[in-house]
């Protein structure tokens, strides 16, 4: 697995509570803040999934980011729900046209 560096500031009281937890824990503080970062991650990942298909709908975010956030099946959903709703305006604005 292929890692990135991330180098964080603490406030002293924040930093001596996250010491004291990697010792009551028997676990480094650098593993303990590391699992405590990816679930937290995880856990904003899956309140925000509809922004993130907002933000995909809108091209903010790459196809594949949504397939890393949202997995392969329901970024295939989202480009459905994007292509019928693409189809739907085009056919409203034909439809506009025609009754004018």
């Amino acid at each position: 697995m292929q890692t990135e560096q991330l180098n964080i500031k603490l406030q002293k009281d924040l930093f001596q509570e996250i010491n004291l937890i990697s010792k009551v824990l028997h676990i480094p503080k650098n593993e303990w803040a590391r699992n405590v970062l990816a679930y937290e991650v995880k856990k904003e990942l899956e309140e925000h999934k509809k922004f993130i298909a907002r933000e995909y709908v809108k091209g903010n975010i790459t196809k594949k980011e949504l397939i890393s956030v949202l997995g392969k099946k329901d970024a295939q959903d989202v480009e459905l729900i994007l292509d019928v709703g693409k189809k739907s305006l085009s056919s409203a604005k034909k439809l506009a046209k025609l009754m004018k």
